[in-house]
């Protein structure tokens, strides 16, 4: 499994809107600051606003804000605003899928790992911050 750019451009795009939740941003700022292509932001706005992440203030003086706090947002979320629902295996996710259902032992694997997986997944845009903070300091001390 591989996230697509379009999946990767969202995450940085939200990383980018928890470092100041209450503020609006532009489409320029955010593409400068995030290594973001302009050109795709507005779609990739679309999506996360449909999604309940962010909202889009049009107009001037417009751009994007998060729609709800940063420690409400996971990386999950983001991810399936674009995808759906994230599943190791088909099987894992629809147990009618497979004739052996129940009785397979690599579906017991399937399962362990897509629930580890969905697990990690979960972390909130805060604490993504504060990990990223954290590799700030370590880069500047190199």
């Amino acid at each position: 499994m591989e996230f697509g750019i379009m999946e990767d451009y969202a995450v940085r795009m939200v990383l980018y809107l928890s470092r100041n939740p209450e503020k609006i941003a532009t489409r320029q700022e955010i593409s400068q600051a995030m290594q973001v292509p302009l050109t795709v932001l507005a779609r990739i706005g679309q999506t996360l606003e449909a999604s309940g992440i962010v909202e889009i203030h049009r107009g001037k003086r417009g751009g994007y804000k998060l729609r709800k706090p940063p420690e409400k947002i996971t990386l999950l979320e983001v991810l399936e605003s674009f995808i759906g629902k994230i599943a190791i295996n088909k099987c894992v996710d629809n147990p009618n899928f497979c004739v052996r259902e129940g009785i397979c032992p690599v579906n017991i694997i399937w399962k362990e790992i897509n629930d580890k997986f969905r697990n990690l997944l979960k972390v909130d845009f805060k604490t993504l911050l504060k990990m990223e903070k954290g590799l700030t300091k370590e880069k500047k001390a190199l």
